[in-house]
């Protein structure tokens, strides 16, 4: 029954929401001028039916944007690089970071933070999508749902903070954030 509750809260909230719309038009707004850039994205998710319906990989290896993308995961069977950014020791490495979906997820969101800044180049920059108005999902690792001053202050020690938000600002859907490192 819990499963089957989930389901429809999911599928009722796809088709009105409709956070993928947000984050095509986010990835259209803030990242189409990404190209010839070292890119890793942090949770690329499983593969459904064959297609990484969760990775927005593609989106950077399109009309030759000339990206070199790293997919990653923290679950090995997905097939990925395994990375787990509460630990990952990765520096100056990447000129853009993608976390789309994952933050939610991450409990000590803090470090984590840290470390996706530690691994961007200087002058790179860290794109994070994540749910305002969402079921849960994924339990019982779905720990937050964040608002635009949250964010703000989490990515405070970048040097330029963006967030941006789909539905209305007082009751968005989706919250995306553009943090760049100088």
């Amino acid at each position: 029954m819990a499963r089957r509750v989930t389901w429809l809260g999911r599928t009722a909230t796809h088709l009105i929401l409709r956070p993928e719309a947000a984050k095509q038009r986010f990835l259209a707004k803030y990242c189409s001028s990404v190209r010839h850039q070292r890119v890793l994205e942090i949770g690329s998710g499983r593969a459904v039916k064959g297609k990484y319906i969760y990775s927005v990989r593609d989106f950077f290896l399109a009309d030759g944007k000339n990206n070199v993308v790293d997919c990653s995961d923290m679950m090995p069977e997905h097939g990925h690089r395994v990375l787990d950014i509460r630990t990952m020791d990765l520096v100056d490495e990447y000129d853009v970071i993608i976390c789309f979906n994952v933050l939610e997820h991450v409990y000590e969101w803090q470090p984590a933070i840290a470390n996706l800044k530690r691994a961007l180049r200087p002058g790179g920059t860290l794109f994070v999508l994540v749910p305002a108005l969402y079921p849960l999902h994924d339990e019982p690792h779905d720990y937050w749902r964040f608002t635009e001053h949250a964010l703000r202050r989490m990515f405070s020690d970048f040097d330029s903070v963006t967030v941006d938000h789909a539905g209305v600002r007082h009751l968005p859907t989706v919250q995306f954030v553009v943090a760049r490192r100088r």
